[in-house]
């Protein structure tokens, strides 16, 4: 009788945590679809939950017109530029699509300043003069592949303007969330009934990295890229919205945007004003080394997390999830890397580590 109690004890239990794993399951394929927003809208609240104090101490704001201001401001900055990229970005490829389809397509025409580069000059534009011959025979006889790849362009422009609907949507929940206020004492109990009494410790490393990376990271990049456009915007640089976006992205991964602005001041001084070109590089120059002042004021003391960290979360995000990874593979990773190392190496070891 025994044996058979037991046996019926392990059956109901197994068809107990089934039941409980497929409502789990089901649970989750449900929410799947809003995951990335929500995760977008509990990173952005935590980040910006400073300012609405910030907010609501100087000007003597409602937590909630302090969240429905910092809202809108958010999605300024978002639909404005991301406007000025899609409306530019879709007009090139709607004219390449045309042009291929009526068999007139040519890759833009060698600029006259490359041959008065030194060394390299003139055979670095004989080439590219071949090269741009080769590739007018080479669409005539491969129209139709041409063809299939601009298709393939084009949904990846419908995937970037979904990404950007993504992140308006993100912004509004976060705005919801700051305006009904977080409760960081419930959230502490989650976490010390998944991690124990020290949950409310990794509860402030988990606050405070999110807090470094978006400030130290994804803020310096933006006020990089947006001085960039600025400055590609004033030069009348062809596509700057397209431009600006590489170079807030570059600056994300940690190469900055010299590999854009550099180019740029080259062909300024071929085809400006001395004074003018000399203006802009200037202003180039101080973009360059905007983050050696940003960094420092807006990382603060903040958890610390090894540039390395970042650009591996960077890559492996948008790899993973395309462009919205850009953002969120860096502050995951981040995460995880503070997680990791707070587990591995004590408080007090760590400080005297970083000594």
């Amino acid at each position: 009788m025994n044996e058979r109690n037991t046996s019926r004890q392990i059956i109901d239990i197994a068809i107990r945590l089934l039941l409980l794993f497929g409502v789990l399951y089901w649970s989750f394929q449900i929410l799947a679809p809003f995951l990335m927003p929500v995760m977008w809208a509990f990173i952005l609240a935590i980040a910006l939950y400073p300012i609405q104090l910030f907010l609501e101490n100087r000007f003597k704001l409602k937590p909630k017109w302090a969240a429905i201001f910092i809202t809108f401001v958010l999605l300024a900055l978002i639909v404005v530029p991301a406007y000025f990229f899609l409306n530019s970005l879709t007009e090139v490829a709607f004219q390449w699509k045309k042009e291929i389809e009526n068999g007139s397509f040519t890759l833009p025409e060698v600029p006259a300043f490359l041959s008065t580069l030194p060394f390299i000059g003139e055979k670095l534009q004989d080439y590219l003069a071949h090269s741009n011959e080769y590739f007018k025979e080479w669409a005539s006889t491969h129209q139709e592949t041409i063809l299939e790849y601009s298709k393939d362009i084009l949904s990846g422009l419908l995937g970037t303007g979904l990404g950007a609907l993504q992140a308006l949507v993100s912004i509004v929940i976060g705005g919801v969330f700051l305006a009904k206020g977080h409760d960081k004492k419930l959230s502490a109990e989650v976490f010390s009934k998944l991690i124990g009494e020290e949950g409310h410790v990794y509860l402030d490393l988990i606050v405070n990295t999110i807090r470094s990376v978006v400030k130290g990271v994804l803020g310096v990049a933006l006020i990089q890229g947006l001085l960039s456009g600025i400055g590609l915007f004033i030069c009348g640089i062809p596509h700057a919205a397209v431009w600006t976006l590489i170079c807030f992205i570059l600056a994300i991964v940690q190469v900055g945007p010299g590999l854009v602005l550099a180019p740029v001041a080259i062909y300024l001084f071929q085809t400006e004003s001395t004074l003018f070109a000399s203006l802009l590089s200037m202003y180039f120059v101080g973009v360059l080394l905007s983050d050696n002042f940003l960094k420092p004021i807006l990382l603060g003391k903040g958890a610390k997390v090894p540039m390395l960290v970042i650009f591996i979360g960077v890559i492996g995000g948008f790899m993973l999830s395309g462009f919205s990874g850009l953002f969120t593979g860096a502050i995951i990773l981040s995460v995880v890397y503070k997680l990791f190392q707070f587990w591995i190496l004590p408080p007090d070891l760590e400080e005297s580590a970083e000594v």
